[in-house]
C-alpha cells in the first residue's frame, strides 16, 4: 500500500486520490488500512514519502560521492529524474513536490517534505563543494539547482520530453564549472 500510495502521489497529488483508490491499487482489502495506518491517509503518505527519498538517495548519493567531475555529479542528481520520467511515459513526478503543493495545510506532510528536501540538498551541497563551489554559496546553489529540477520535472510532464530536465542539466554545467580565472585564483588563495 506505501508504494501504490508513492505511485499515486507521483501521479496525481496528495488530495488527488484517496485511501479507497490507494488500497485498489495495492490489491489489498480496505480493512488493513485501519490496522497497519492508524494515522490514516497522512501517515500513508509519510512513508510513502520515505521510501521515495531512500530510494532516491540509493540511486543517487553513491554516483555523487563516486563523480571525477562536476558534469558527472550533476548527472548524478538529474539521472535518476529523467529515467522516473521516462520509464512512466511522463505520469510520475517527485512525490515531495506533490506533497508540499497539495497538502499545504497538513503541518506533518510539510515539516516531513522539509526535512526530505534538506536530505535531497545536502549531498548535493557537498558535491558542488568539491567541485569548486565556494561553501559560502553551495547552499544557494544546491537549493537553485533542485528547484530548477522540480520545475523541469513540471515542464517535462507538461511537454512530454526530457528537454526541460536536459536543458537544466546543460546550464548547469556550465553554470558552476569554474572559468580558468577562478581556478587560478583558488590554487593561489
Amino acid at each position: 500500500m506505501v508504494h501504490s500510495a508513492g505511485v499515486l502521489v507521483r501521479e496525481r497529488g496528495v488530495h488527488g486520490v484517496g485511501l479507497r483508490e490507494i488500497v485498489a491499487h495495492a490489491g489489498g482489502p480496505r480493512g488493513s488500512l485501519q490496522r497497519y495506518f492508524p494515522g490514516g491517509k497522512t501517515q500513508l503518505v509519510t512513508e510513502a514519502l520515505d521510501i521515495a527519498a531512500s530510494d532516491l538517495a540509493a540511486r543517487t548519493d553513491p554516483k555523487l560521492i563516486a563523480a571525477k567531475t562536476l558534469s558527472a555529479a550533476i548527472d548524478a542528481v538529474i539521472a535518476p529524474w529523467r529515467q522516473l520520467l521516462l520509464d512512466s511515459d511522463f505520469t510520475l513526478g517527485c512525490p515531495i513536490a506533490a506533497t508540499v503543493v497539495d497538502a499545504s495545510d497538513n503541518d506533518q506532510l510539510r515539516e516531513k517534505a522539509r526535512t526530505l528536501l534538506a536530505q535531497w540538498q545536502n549531498p548535493v551541497r557537498d558535491a558542488l563543494i568539491r567541485f569548486g563551489t565556494p561553501r559560502s554559496r553551495a547552499d544557494d546553489h544546491a537549493s537553485v539547482l533542485l528547484a530548477a529540477i522540480e520545475g523541469a520535472l513540471i515542464l517535462a510532464r507538461a511537454e512530454h520530453s526530457i528537454r526541460p530536465l536536459d536543458a537544466v542539466q546543460r546550464f548547469f554545467t556550465t553554470s558552476f564549472t569554474p572559468t580558468a580565472g577562478q581556478s587560478r585564483a583558488r590554487r593561489k588563495a
